[in-house]
């Protein structure tokens, strides 16, 4: 796991070496144990190193072969390295390293762009082939790795983050308005290429962009066709065995290997599945909240415990004090405002996490390919109304429980957009409903901005987090299901919960709400340090020459907040923390120009 970064001057004129060093500089976080640059004239290239794989010095970046003329510098991690590399040697290829990142040299020099077809894993990339004289970007299928890029008067440059960019050059720090407008109306962040900076685009997933002097073509390589929606014999155990290989695959690593353990089905599926080491417990991460409501610690108790002596669990009490600042340093990370969704807990929790390992397990993607949040509720519904009504009556009184009523209203409305039940429908290749807005999720509103906040809290702290439900075979198999594999008889991620029976506490397969990493932010808000911050940065003349905001309406706002009954408030926390996260994002990244190392 590295944090990567490039140039080319496509004119021919010589690259500015202390402008790619900034860029690498701006990174660091991502990759603390290395730096390297390869400039070669009109080309540069820099990567962070973060040592997982072969941490010896044999593993540095950027990497060549030299044979070949091709230039790497790479970020993520292949599990199929050690297959792939049989299969190279097996063709003649001779290898120096035990590192993944010449296993990806090697396969491009053998298959070209089609090799990435063949990488199970997450990776953001770029590669130099001096040959064809040509910059190869390619991002993994669903965008676990970020990579984004800015082309101007000729001259393209790519990294891992935005701030990077920006550190190299800072004209680019323009901020797109549109995405700003967006974001204010509550839409997600991520449903595209546009990131918050106007000229600083994002390589959608599955993407290859192949740069030459004169051109740009881009190239969707993932072959997976959706829209087959097959009854399959023995779905439960393909489903319960490929994910068993998934985790596997992914507790390959040079360096200990822990596990984020929140208590919910995801995370606690991957617990019962996974080999931790025969000499030492696994160091799993879970949040503690004493005294409130929907503090998850004894579901996550119920995990470890579940398997005796193979996990030792940390736990983590978050400060509810200085939450602006806390806020500040997750939107440095993020390069953009952020939705709330789980964030403050997520970050404290991978604080953590650095204290202990290098890398970790999360179960992120198993919502969006299950259906575990409520808002697909409503097109199962419409599936079942349009298909088969047996028992519908008491089905949807067991799906609506969960959910509180105070939030149903707006569920609903979230659900008619998953559904493409509006003007401006999304891709609908499946005859269902469900699997229409799963597949939406996969692809635009939803995963892509989970993506984003797992990948920018976790390498905050220079920690790799890998997340076997987004193993592709995985996704393929449950994308070819029918709707009702995702939910059945009341219940949400069905398949898992049935393939997992006897393994995962029957606790934990029992329950219904989706909480996640959560944190009682609401009420953090309303403690009195944390509203002198917000007013603070909220009605100060910097923030409202923005004109973005009208003073009397934040005003009332603000006052409606903390003086509000509960139901209201937990409703108006999350508007609240996109204007804070806004308003920290134009303090940050384009009040101050190029942003300063954290």
């Amino acid at each position: 796991m590295c944090g990567i970064a490039g140039i080319w001057e496509r004119s021919g004129r010589p690259v500015d070496r202390e402008a790619l060093a900034r860029m690498s500089a701006a990174l660091r976080h991502r990759g603390p144990d290395g730096a390297g640059l390869h400039v070669d004239g009109e080309l540069g290239l820099a990567n962070r190193r973060l040592a997982i794989v072969d941490p010896s010095p044999a593993g540095d970046q950027p990497m060549s072969l030299p044979g070949r003329g091709l230039w790497l510098t790479y970020n993520g991690e292949i599990h199929n390295y050690v297959e792939l590399r049989l299969e190279l040697e097996a063709r003649g290829a001779e290898f120096r390293t035990r590192t993944d990142t010449e296993v990806v040299l090697h396969a491009y020099a053998a298959w070209g762009p089609d090799c990435f077809e063949r990488f199970n894993g997450m990776w953001a990339l770029g590669l130099w082939d001096a040959r064809e004289r040509s910059l190869v970007l390619s991002r993994d299928r669903y965008g676990i790795k970020p990579l984004c890029y800015s082309i101007r008067a000729g001259r393209l440059c790519f990294a891992s983050e935005p701030k990077a960019i920006l550190a190299a050059f800072p004209e680019e720090r323009v901020p797109d308005r549109d995405e700003i407008e967006r974001f204010l109306r509550g839409g997600f962040p991520d449903t595209g290429a546009s990131t918050f900076f106007a000229n600083v685009r994002s390589l959608p997933p599955a993407t290859t962009l192949v740069v030459t002097r004169d051109a740009l073509r881009g190239r969707r390589y993932w072959s997976f066709e959706p829209g087959e929606e097959s009854p399959q014999p023995e779905a439960e155990e393909r489903f319960r065995e490929l994910l068993r290989d998934a985790v596997r695959l992914r507790m390959r690593s040079d360096v200990p290997v822990g596990a984020c353990l929140s208590g919910g089905l995801d995370s606690s599926a991957i617990a019962a599945l996974v080999e931790p080491p025969e000499d030492r417990p696994m160091h799993c991460f879970s949040l503690l909240y004493d005294g409130w409501r929907e503090d998850e610690s004894r579901y996550s108790k119920t995990a470890a415990d579940s398997r005796p002596g193979r996990f030792v669990v940390h736990w983590v009490r978050p400060p509810s004090a200085g939450l602006v600042e806390t806020m500040r340093k997750i939107v440095w990370h993020h390069d953009a405002p952020t939705p709330m969704r789980g964030r403050a807990g997520q970050w404290f929790v991978m604080e953590e996490v650095a204290r202990h390992v290098k890398v970790v397990l999360d179960g992120q993607g198993g919502d969006e390919l299950l259906a575990g949040y409520s808002r697909f509720v409503l097109p199962y519904l419409v599936d079942r109304l349009l298909t088969d009504r047996r028992g519908l009556a008491k089905e949807a009184a067991d799906l609506a429980r969960l959910e509180s009523r105070s939030r149903l209203w707006f569920l609903a409305l979230a659900a008619i957009r998953a559904a493409g039940l509006r003007p401006t429908a999304p891709e609908r290749p499946y005859r269902s409903r469900l699997n229409n807005a799963l597949w939406h999720e996969l692809r635009s509103e939803g995963l892509p901005e989970v993506l984003h906040a797992e990948d920018a809290m976790s390498m905050a702290f220079s920690i790799e987090s890998r997340t076997p439900f987004l193993d592709h075979r995985l996704v393929e198999l449950c994308f070819s299901l029918p709707y009702t594999e995702k939910i059945r008889d009341g219940w949400t991620k069905s398949i898992l919960r049935r393939s997992l029976a006897g393994l995962v506490p029957a606790e934990i397969l029992a329950r219904r709400r989706k909480l996640g990493f959560s944190a009682p932010v609401a009420e953090w808000l309303r403690l009195a340090e944390n509203r002198r911050d917000v007013r603070a940065l909220l009605l100060d003349r910097r923030c409202l020459d923005r004109g973005v905001f009208d003073r009397r309406r934040l005003e009332l706002e603000l006052r409606a907040f903390e003086r509000g009954p509960a139901p209201y408030v937990a409703h108006r926390a999350g508007r609240l923390w996109r204007w804070i996260t806004l308003e920290l994002w134009f303090q940050e990244f384009v009040d101050a120009g190029a942003p300063a190392a954290r």
